[in-house]
């Protein structure tokens, strides 16, 4: 496997890496999917697909502007969570380069004391201005309300549509045709579930950006990486055309996104009969889809059936099943 995973660095469109051994041999380099495909179907391009995702992109980042701004504050607003003001703070560059480095710790007396000396500021002074940039590094509860609500009616808009998209499927009932035919007769995807990849894809490139012009949180680096991750996954299985296992995978973790941003905005206005309500129901959400049926019906397709029905044993979905 590693030989094979070293081919990657000398052809990274060698269909033996994206594919499978059994493919190569018989068709070598040369990739499914070269004819039409027929109306209501589209194969997987990625030079179209990126200029597509790209586009999408920019309008989803647009839209999330819009609706936080004009529809998603004037509904905080109308909760009672209104937009905190925030007291500048001049510019102290001692302070500037102590709060960037500890951002989130509160310095003891005796280093708020040299700070302070350094600033030529007085400890009263010192205290303040460091609190209140520390303070507007954190999300307020409107901000927190705001892009909640955002990513609920996102949750929802891609659930539903990703539901439209499979459920006359036949392999959203029986994962093994996620793999019957593949790759020749299933090369070619339904254009719903063409768009319900570009949406996800969209969406995550998006947030991969969005989130160096906000405010920097804690698990900044953690999200980061999460991001790379799922674009990777995504733009993996879009490539390869694995689209219907992905799509799967896509509408399992929408699900259960939904009703936890529903708990945290109820959490956010104070509803705490609401959030708890709606967090027994997220725990149930998330264990029914992503504890039992992710791991025991999509993870051992993408396993077992795969290997057992087509042979499927290239490294595009060794590394797709490690993620």
């Amino acid at each position: 496997m590693m030989e094979d995973f070293t081919r990657i660095f000398s052809d990274p469109w060698d269909t033996l890496w994206w594919i499978g051994k059994d493919y190569h041999d018989e068709h070598g380099n040369e990739w499914p999917g070269k004819e039409d495909p027929g109306p209501g179907l589209k194969n997987p391009s990625p030079k179209d697909a990126f200029l597509v995702v790209l586009a999408m992109s920019l309008f989803l980042a647009f839209v999330k502007g819009f609706f936080e701004k004009f529809i998603a504050s004037p509904i905080a607003a109308a909760l009672g969570i209104k937009q905190s003001k925030r007291h500048p703070c001049k510019d102290v560059p001692v302070l500037e380069d102590f709060v960037k480095s500890n951002s989130c710790k509160t310095p003891d007396e005796k280093t708020m004391q040299i700070l302070s000396d350094k600033a030529g500021m007085t400890l009263r002074e010192t205290e303040i201005w460091v609190r209140r940039k520390q303070q507007a590094k954190l999300s307020t509860r409107h901000t927190k309300f705001v892009e909640s609500l955002w990513r609920f009616v996102f949750y929802s808009f891609t659930f539903t549509f990703g539901l439209s998209a499979t459920w006359n499927e036949d392999f959203l009932w029986d994962t093994e045709k996620c793999w019957i035919g593949y790759p020749n007769k299933i090369w070619a995807m339904k254009d719903k579930i063409y768009w319900y990849y570009m949406i996800e894809l969209a969406y995550y490139l998006a947030c991969l950006v969005i989130q160096f012009f906000e405010v920097k949180r804690k698990d900044f680096y953690q999200m980061f990486i999460h991001h790379i991750a799922t674009v990777f996954l995504i733009g993996m299985s879009f490539i390869s055309a694995r689209t219907r296992i992905g799509a799967l995978v896509m509408l399992v973790h929408d699900f259960s996104d939904i009703s936890l941003e529903a708990c945290k905005m109820a959490k956010y206005t104070k509803k705490e009969d609401a959030a708890n309500v709606l967090f027994v129901f997220f725990g149930l959400t998330f264990f029914v889809s992503r504890i039992i049926y992710f791991p025991y019906c999509i993870i051992s397709s993408s396993v077992f059936e795969a290997s057992s029905l087509i042979n499927d044993d290239s490294i595009c979905l060794f590394l797709i099943n490690a993620f």
